[in-house]
């Protein structure tokens, strides 16, 4: 498992949310003059499923100062080597911003560390996901999601117009970003040529595709590549991929969603190889 959140696009920004130093056996009272900018997340759920997953990945727990109804979250920072700091109500208020429900207690989250290109090629990973040019978090998390449910665990994310792995992303993936391995690539055309060299068949999936999903060979060995909301596959991108994958639409909208359209296809992936590995009688 990895513990890795990260820093980057999509962050909240507070005057109040830089970690200090190093736990002492007492709690630190309030944010002091020194805490600045960082990455939190807020919310009784968000922040138990971290800990129960990656304790390590939080620096610096936030906790209304009246009361004692987060003995337990308290024990499992101190446990991993995180600080715990007592805030005012108000405080926490401003840290999580006019629209956050922190619910008594917020977390500063330390940078999320990616692999490797090598590092996340070398179990060949099979189906490989590809995500070029996402930009809202909240998408990523849920493809993060829905891929780790459909046993695609390792994920290349460009590093140019693609979020990283924020706190809105981790949220959203709802504990799955623990689970996979995460790299970020360059030239996302110069990498699809990489996995051709490591024996990947690699299929842009793109509304309007020449190559229904249900007819794509998923007996390869396969790299799934997803373009960005709005504008989806880059050109470039398209013409590099030996397929251009499409889902059939049987509404008279033409398109799903980016994450929705990437759960489709992971799923029928799978579901196509099961049927190979557990033929029928």
């Amino acid at each position: 498992m990895r513990h890795r959140p990260s820093a980057g696009a999509g962050r909240r920004r507070n005057d109040e949310c830089k970690p200090g130093r190093h736990p002492t056996s007492a709690d630190r009272e309030g944010p002091s003059q020194d805490d600045r900018h960082g990455d939190i997340i807020f919310g009784i759920e968000p922040i138990r499923e971290m800990l129960a997953a990656a304790p390590s990945a939080i620096r610096v727990l936030y906790i209304e100062e009246r009361g004692d109804r987060f003995d337990d979250e308290i024990a499992r920072i101190r446990a991993a080597g995180g600080e715990v700091v007592r805030a005012r109500r108000e405080q926490l208020a401003r840290m999580a911003g006019s629209e956050g429900r922190h619910q008594g207690i917020i977390a500063l989250i330390r940078e999320y560390g990616y692999i490797g290109l090598e590092e996340a090629l070398q179990t060949n990973p099979d189906p490989l996901l590809v995500i070029d040019g996402v930009t809202d978090p909240r998408n990523l998390g849920a493809i993060l999601r829905s891929a780790e449910c459909a046993g695609a665990d390792t994920i290349l994310l460009a590093r140019d117009r693609t979020v990283g792995v924020t706190p809105a992303a981790i949220k959203a993936s709802a504990g799955a970003w623990v689970h996979q391995r995460i790299a970020r690539c360059g030239n996302v055309a110069s990498t699809l040529g990489v996995l051709k060299e490591r024996g990947y068949w690699t299929a842009a999936l793109a509304p309007g595709g020449e190559t229904s999903l249900y007819e794509l060979d998923t007996a390869r060995r396969l790299a799934l590549v997803i373009g960005a909301e709005d504008r989806g596959v880059r050109e470039l991108v398209r013409k590099r991929a030996d397929f251009v994958v499409g889902i059939p639409m049987r509404g008279k909208i033409g398109s799903l969603n980016v994450a929705v359209a990437t759960a489709v296809a992971l799923f029928e992936i799978a579901r196509r190889r099961s049927r190979i590995e557990r033929p029928s009688d």
